[in-house]
């Protein structure tokens, strides 16, 4: 049975390694149910680069760190399983299917 997987991103103006994240997981082998990306009261382009890239964007509001970050999109997630990704982070291309696989 294929489990949902949704990936959550929480950011902070990191806009630039959002960029690289979001690229990685859209070469990836696998494509994730869902993209989430949690705006943590960026001041920078990150919301931008979120709907550029086509995920779903949500946003806390204010700076109201990481943790928060990760738990509101776990919130809104769908999928069976949640896969927290950081901004600066550039998963595998096959991370996806292998976790998919487990």
């Amino acid at each position: 049975m294929k489990r949902l997987i949704s990936v959550v991103v929480p950011v902070y103006n990191d806009a630039g390694n959002l960029r690289q994240c979001l690229a990685a997981l859209r070469a990836s082998e696998t494509q994730p149910a869902e993209c989430i990306v949690v705006d943590d009261g960026s001041t920078d382009d990150s919301a931008q680069v979120a709907v550029e890239y086509g995920a779903k964007l949500l946003s806390t509001g204010a700076r109201s760190g990481p943790a928060h970050a990760r738990n509101f999109g776990a919130q809104a997630a769908r999928g069976d399983i949640l896969l927290f990704v950081d901004a600066d982070v550039c998963v595998h291309s096959d991370a996806i299917t292998r976790i998919e696989a487990e």
